[in-house]
């Protein structure tokens, strides 16, 4: 839950009320690291940008990619070298069409030259340690440097704005934080983030025993907003409406999870309230955001340069689908530079309804995941079951299967250093998030199958919903 100079087993032993002050503890710091003066300044550089013309927005993009471009040369040991050896120089970077002559760079790429790609202009431990959710059970590790985090957080709390929610605002979130220990069998199942004004609730406990507490809870903090997982607030979205109450709030967010569209009429339902999804990469090389008037994806063009790639890499004409190949404009401490994904999507030029001429992306439909139950009753969300594989550089691929409501089979493609240790906290991790009751089997495969439409489905749930 915390960082790294706090463990999350000490904050577990910790009682509630401890834990309550080392969670604002490390929201002070947070707060004095990510907002504040540059936080403000960002923001307002946002909401003035957000209305750039298609002219505009080309020549803000033009003029920070040449000066990344030169900045990784001469700073980036991995750009340097494959910048030379594909006869490229920064001076060859005059306008957006001559990044084709860029080479891109893949998820392999990161993991296997990540110390060259950091900058030598940056000290390693100034640096915010990232890595992406793992959900195909090969979580990559990377760094952010202050601009990159204060951006996002701007990022996001401009999209927040257009829904008519603002800093300082009560929100509620229920993500795939371990917010109180995994088998706590009492509420409180919360913390009070009191220097965000935000309720973080565990999403470990959203059984039918306990969703009474959190309906209460949610009564009486009376959030502007909700935020989580889809599948996470689908369960409670369900849960108010077995019970036939509501829980009216100004705006709803989702991230991390195709949001399903009886998801969201569901969720919409219950909340009375709109839900406001956005995409984002954890390589901070892509965020999206839906605004009000159409619910169209925006891409937020000041963060990233966006484009569509075939799979031999040309570029695919607007409104094509393809693989989606980002370039952060603000991490200069570990750079992305035409970083290659593996999320299929398009993308739109013109004017939204809502006037903006930021570019718009279908979405990305590649995460078709389901809800595990346990034997107890509890739903737990595929995002939180993550969250044990992130640590795993062993593993290339897993998938989550489960056939019966008291066991699990976890499907591993191996990579040559896996050993058992790895086995034995894979298990452990996931006990821990689903009880002890439920079996956990692995399953060690050679490949994973995709779909027939050639997606993966990371976790694969035969078990209907128990609410």
């Amino acid at each position: 839950m915390l960082d790294v100079s706090i463990s999350q087993s000490f904050y577990d032993l910790a009682p509630y009320g401890v834990q309550n002050v080392l969670l604002n503890l490390y929201s002070f710091r947070i707060h004095r690291e990510r907002y504040g003066k540059p936080f403000r300044q960002a923001f307002d550089e946002l909401n003035k940008t957000q209305w750039y013309t298609p002219e505009k927005i080309s020549d803000y993009q033009t003029v920070r990619l040449r000066a990344l471009v030169k900045h990784a040369y001469n700073t980036v040991p991995f750009y340097h070298e494959l910048y030379n050896k594909h006869g490229v120089h920064p001076l060859d970077i005059k306008e957006l069409s001559d990044m084709s002559k860029l080479p891109f760079i893949s998820r392999e790429d990161v993991r296997k030259h990540g110390h060259d790609l950091i900058s030598s202009s940056y000290s390693k431990h100034k640096l915010v340690h990232g890595h992406t959710s793992g959900t195909t059970g090969s979580p990559l590790s990377f760094y952010w440097d202050k601009q990159t985090c204060v951006y996002n957080n701007a990022v996001d709390w401009r999209q927040k704005s257009w829904a008519g929610v603002h800093y300082g605002d009560r929100i509620a979130l229920i993500l795939g934080r371990a917010i109180v220990p995994t088998n706590k069998t009492k509420p409180p199942f919360w913390q009070h983030d009191r220097i965000h004004n935000m309720l973080w609730m565990s999403s470990f406990h959203l059984s039918k025993e306990y969703l009474q507490y959190y309906l209460k809870k949610l009564l009486d903090f009376k959030p502007a907003a909700i935020e989580g997982y889809p599948s996470t607030l689908y369960i409670l979205a369900r849960y108010l409406k077995s019970v036939g109450e509501t829980l009216p709030v100004k705006a709803v967010f989702t991230s991390s999870e195709t949001l399903l569209p009886l998801q969201r009429e569901m969720i919409e339902e219950s909340f009375n309230a709109p839900v406001f999804d956005f995409y984002g990469m954890a390589e901070r090389v892509a965020f999206a955001t839906q605004c009000v008037e159409a619910h169209e994806y925006h891409l937020n063009f000041e963060y990233a340069i966006n484009e569509i790639v075939d799979s031999t890499g040309n570029i695919v004409e607007e409104g094509g689908e393809g693989y989606l190949v980002g370039t952060s404009l603000l991490n200069y401490g570990m750079p992305f530079i035409r970083y290659k994904s593996n999320d299929v999507t398009s993308i739109y030029a013109g004017q939204c309804a809502c006037g903006r001429f930021m570019p718009r992306f279908k979405g990305v439909t590649t995460k078709d995941e389901d809800i595990v139950v346990t034997p107890e009753g509890k739903l737990v969300s595929s995002s939180i079951l993550t969250h044990p594989f992130k640590p795993l550089d062993a593993v290339e691929e897993s998938q989550i299967v489960q056939e019966q409501i008291d066991s699990l089979i976890i499907k591993i493609v191996r990579r040559e250093d896996y050993c058992e240790r790895d086995s034995e906290y894979l298990v452990a991790a996931l006990r821990e998030r689903l009880g002890p009751t439920m079996r956990i089997e692995l399953e060690y495969v050679e490949s994973i199958p995709r779909t027939k439409s050639g997606k993966f489905r990371w976790v694969i749930s035969k078990i209907p919903l128990m609410l």
